[in-house]
């Protein structure tokens, strides 16, 4: 059992990242708000509720999808032991079925390296995963994805007892959230950052009918609509900004031609919002948006062609039966 929390030790830069990109952000002529911004504490158990949603397909989907193809996905494990990193942990509640099986399999001690920038969350999630599967050697990191990886590679490196062979997840659907040309970049840089053994296994929500896709960020419960709206609550904490969410409401809608949901946050009003930490007034006009989230939807095709950009190759897809949701098991070339 390891449950020292690897703390990246740069809040204020966090902090500063934040203010230079709602400056930059909200000073566009077509504002927008980086989702990455979305999981502060309260962002990420609003997700968490989202998840539950019987309208938010992907998280029950992409569950089943492992409980049924668990067996297969391990025979691609047979002869080695795996250290398992994990980008994006939040909760962890459908990796413990992965990290369960993996831990029966595996001759030696299971290494889990979950990476995740909320702090909060992630430290909570991983003492209840230790109190689940206490046998689990945890090493919690919270980070950013790419210093993360290069804290486990280097930290497995100075170890004799860990293996080497790595299973990188990557689950949910975060990829869609990257414009195409940033999701090759950034799964060519994840690349970069593995040896020809190790693996990925990637969430991708699949290209379905408009209704569907629709309803699943427009929940009737409106706990999206909160998560999105957060977001100013974060400005409003965080730079001592001064909006009023109730000038505010929550749009999600299919963008068919780009194949993409897209969620804005629209202003009602004609207003002027005070963000006083970026010493700074930003103007809204009635009907104008920000745009807080675009999540691509793909086809087994366009997976394979984001792969072989990226300098990897689909071992195998995992799809569930209504082919809504796949998850891609990628190798190195």
């Amino acid at each position: 059992m390891s449950l020292s929390l690897h703390k990246n030790n740069k809040k204020s830069i966090l902090v500063e990242d934040f203010a230079k990109e709602v400056k930059d952000g909200l000073g566009r002529k077509k504002k927008k708000l980086n989702p990455k911004f979305f999981y502060d504490k309260r962002g990420s158990e609003l997700f968490e509720q989202i998840c539950v949603q019987p309208e938010y397909y992907p998280t029950i989907t992409e569950y089943k999808i492992i409980i049924e193809n668990i067996n297969s996905l391990l025979k691609y494990y047979d002869n080695k032991d795996v250290s398992i990193i994990e980008l994006g942990s939040g909760s962890s509640k459908k990796t413990k079925i992965l990290l369960n099986y993996f831990l029966k399999k595996q001759e030696g001690n299971l290494h889990y390296f979950p990476i995740d920038i909320s702090q909060e969350m992630l430290y909570t999630s991983s003492l209840k995963l230790q109190n689940d599967l206490p046998k689990i050697i945890n090493h919690p990191i919270a980070s950013d994805y790419f210093e993360g990886i290069a804290t486990v590679t280097k930290f497995i490196s100075s170890q004799n007892n860990i293996p080497n062979n790595k299973l990188i997840l990557f689950l949910g659907s975060s990829l869609g959230n990257f414009e195409p040309k940033d999701a090759t970049t950034f799964l060519s840089n994840l690349r970069k950052n593995i040896k020809i053994e190790d693996s990925l296994l990637i969430g991708f929500d699949l290209q379905k009918k408009k209704n569907i896709l629709e309803a699943a960020y427009n929940d009737g419960e409106g706990i999206t609509a909160k998560f999105n709206l957060n977001i100013l609550d974060r400005i409003n904490k965080e730079l001592d900004g001064e909006f009023d969410l109730e000038n505010f409401e929550h749009l999600a809608y299919y963008n068919q031609v780009k194949n993409r949901i897209e969620m804005h946050l629209i202003s009602k009003v004609k207003q002027k919002v005070k963000v006083n930490k970026l010493n700074q007034v930003f103007e809204f006009e009635k009907g104008e948006t920000i745009l807080t989230e675009n999540s691509y939807k793909y086809s087994l095709k366009s997976i394979e062609q984001l792969a072989k950009k990226s300098n990897l190759r689909v071992e195998r897809n995992f799809v569930d039966k209504n082919e809504w949701f796949n998850l891609a098991l990628l190798r190195p070339f």
